[in-house]
């Protein structure tokens, strides 16, 4: 384990970005998101399930992390940062186990994610 708030708040601002930049594609071009991602917005549910993961639930991840970032020394919040984060590969395993394997875009997600929670759990704040 490393020590070093400074670090972890750069790691942190990476992903609260991320994520802001995701919702925010996911709010002004949520066709072109959903494309790119392998998904067909074609029912009212469909859109109403994009829109609450990626504009919604990845909005309130950017807020967990410019909340981790500025309270810098609370472990627990940067820590929970990087559980959200890993949960995402968690599910996507889960998916490869029913044939659901990535591929294109999601594999780099797959990756990103998987490093990124791994190395905010390595970086905590200065003791």
């Amino acid at each position: 384990m490393f020590y070093d708030d400074s670090i972890r708040q750069i790691l942190l601002a990476a992903t609260g970005c991320t994520f802001l930049a995701f919702s925010l594609w996911a709010l002004i071009q949520p066709k072109s998101l959903a494309t790119t991602l392998g998904y067909e917005l074609k029912s009212s549910n469909s859109i109403s399930e994009f829109h609450a993961i990626y504009v919604g639930v990845f909005l309130a991840q950017a807020l967990l992390c410019a909340l981790a970032f500025i309270r810098i020394e609370d472990a627990m919040l940067g820590n929970l940062v990087a559980i959200f984060l890993l949960a995402q590969p968690v599910g996507r395993c889960i998916a490869l186990l029913r044939g659901g394997h990535t591929t294109g875009i999601l594999k780099l997600l797959f990756l990103a994610e998987v490093i990124g929670g791994l190395i905010l759990l390595a970086v905590q704040p200065s003791l």
